[in-house]
């Protein structure tokens, strides 16, 4: 039996495969291609094509608790069969902190179910089953660039409602990778680690400060500058007087519950136009 099972060796899964390699554990991962030496698999496939594993990481999103409940229960019956009624692999399934509203959000907070939808019905269903739910911040690393995400701001419109809130969580992909390697490596990982965690680094970032380099960015910022409110918002006249950086933000994410049960910190912060410290140690 292998130790971990990897549903979907996309961007975090990638970290996880290289990490668990380093450390010898055993792992099968799965791609819907089969490239790099994966399992060709995805989810609409029989379960029952999986090897069986004492942890099963789910990388991908799960279209609500039918989906969940068919994956769970199909690879349970199949291998079952095998190992007995006793087998029971530990599941663990990533999701993300954008259904969480309240300032600071904490493990203990309940998800807005109409942010979150189907993928939260699905958390619901693993975590009522004994599984663990990492619900992690905006992903980061390698070609993954914060700064890259101006685009998503083509229009002033939409710039403007993001400076309503310019917080930003983020955490490091090779981070998660080392929080489900602690978790996957426990003894009692059921017992310490069952349940729902939000999963940030411990800084919060002001996505302003991030943008503004961006030459478009700059332009909206200069042409909101005319506008009352916006300059209320930002409490400037001028570009260069609005105050940036993490003491210009509210934190949205508290993520200590996560790193204090697993006693390990982030290692990957992230700088404004410094090159990815995991690229570059």
């Amino acid at each position: 039996m292998k130790t971990v099972l990897v549903l979907g060796q996309g961007f975090v899964g990638k970290y996880l495969a290289d990490l668990l390699s380093t450390h010898g554990v055993e792992y099968t991962s799965t791609t819907t291609s089969g490239r790099d030496n994966t399992l060709k698999w995805c989810a609409s496939d029989d379960a029952a094509l999986l090897p069986a594993a004492e942890t099963v990481v789910v990388t991908f999103p799960l279209q609500g608790q039918a989906e969940a409940r068919r994956l769970t229960t199909e690879y349970l019956h199949h291998h079952r069969k095998a190992h007995g009624d006793a087998y029971s692999p530990f599941w663990v399934y990533l999701g993300s902190t954008r259904p969480f509203k309240e300032t600071p959000s904490t493990r203990h907070t309940k998800p807005d179910l109409s942010a979150g939808g189907p993928r939260v019905e699905a958390e619901e269903y693993i975590i009522g089953n004994g599984g663990c739910v990492l619900n992690l911040a905006g992903l980061w690393g390698g070609d993954r660039v914060p700064e890259k995400w101006a685009r998503f701001y083509g229009t002033k419109d939409k710039l403007r409602e993001r400076l309503k809130d310019r917080s930003l969580h983020l955490v490091h992909g090779a981070d998660v990778s080392r929080a489900i390697y602690a978790i996957v490596t426990s003894t009692d990982r059921a017992a310490r680690f069952a349940g729902r965690w939000l999963v940030s680094d411990d800084t919060v970032y002001d996505a302003l400060q991030i943008f503004i380099g961006a030459e478009h960015i700059r332009g909206f910022v200069e042409e909101l500058l005319s506008e009352t409110e916006v300059r209320e918002l930002l409490s400037a006249t001028r570009i260069d007087d609005i105050a940036v950086g993490p003491s210009a933000v509210t934190r949205r994410i508290d993520a200590s519950h996560f790193w204090s049960q697993l006693q390990l910190k982030p290692k990957y912060l992230y700088t404004v136009g410094q090159p990815d410290p995991y690229s570059n140690p």
